[in-house]
């Protein structure tokens, strides 16, 4: 080959490349860290010289000091990565292409119940500009399943498409808004006089990542809810929207997600009652009553 494969110029094509499909820099270090792992494994060999005896090996010494759910992240970075060379025309095969990725269990994470959304929005005093602020962002969070980081990057929803630009973990991406937290956003930007610029604002200024924590965290203690968290309100959103019955190509689109994995896993706290749900839909003898 022409190329110097598994060089440094390689390491910095694959970073380029992540970088270009909208992956943000922790991302694209995380991948570039397992990369660079399996390289130091193999010795520093090339990469074009790399077996599935070699990756097996790697596995198996990753399994011995490394979470399983850690194992099976790493393996999909360096899937990526050759198939990254093969598209390329670095190495003619992959090396990784047969071999299984580790399973693991999915603990459930915790998620706010639509009784907790509830009493959130209950203690929003809508008298007060704090107030209708916490009540719009509190919807928004839970019908859009945004993450703190999207959130803050907010600017004015475009209200003839309902939607919101976001710019967060997975690059620049359009997140649908339903009519009723369209409204509470209006009644919000109408209250603050809010024309231009970054949406959710403070007393002293564009709210921050820690901020929206410590926001949701006040209202939580006003309501007598358990913190779980902003990122509760990504769980929430995902195991309404599956309840609702949304398909789960819709869902991945609405949340930024590339495969069915976090789907599953964000729902795994409701997978019973979610099973059970669709079965009373689509049970098998009860259709042939029809």
């Amino acid at each position: 080959m022409d190329t110097a494969v598994g060089s440094l110029e390689l390491l910095r094509s694959f970073r380029l490349a992540l970088t270009a499909d909208g992956l943000k820099p922790p991302s694209v270090g995380n991948y570039l860290r397992d990369v660079e792992r399996f390289a130091a494994h193999v010795g520093g060999r090339s990469f074009d010289a790399a077996t599935p005896d070699d990756f097996r090996s790697f596995v198996t010494s990753l399994r011995q000091r490394r979470a399983a759910k850690t194992v099976h992240e790493a393996q999909l970075g360096i899937r990526r990565f050759f198939k990254f060379l093969v598209r390329e025309g670095e190495i003619a095969s992959d090396p990784t292409r047969e071999i299984g990725l580790v399973r693991y269990r999915v603990d459930p994470q915790p998620t706010y119940s639509d009784e907790e959304v509830k009493g959130l929005l209950s203690v929003c005093r809508v008298s007060t500009l704090s107030g209708v602020r916490d009540r719009a962002m509190v919807m928004l969070l839970f019908d859009t399943g945004g993450r703190a980081g999207e959130l803050i990057s907010m600017g004015l929803p475009d209200w003839q498409q309902s939607c919101v630009v976001v710019d967060g973990k997975t690059g620049v991406r359009r997140v649908p808004l339903g009519s009723a937290s369209l409204q509470a956003v209006d009644r919000y930007v109408r209250r603050r006089r809010i024309r231009e610029g970054v949406l959710w604002r403070g007393k002293k200024g564009p709210l921050t990542v820690s901020g929206v924590h410590q926001l949701i965290g006040r209202l939580c203690r006003r309501a007598g809810v358990e913190d779980k968290g902003v990122h509760a309100f990504r769980r929430a959103a995902a195991a309404q929207m599956k309840r609702l019955g949304m398909n789960d190509s819709d869902i991945l689109e609405v949340m930024g997600w590339k495969d069915i994995t976090m789907l599953r896993r964000y729902t795994a706290a409701v997978a019973s009652e979610l099973a059970q749900a669709a079965h009373r839909r689509f049970s098998p003898a009860d259709a042939l009553r029809h």
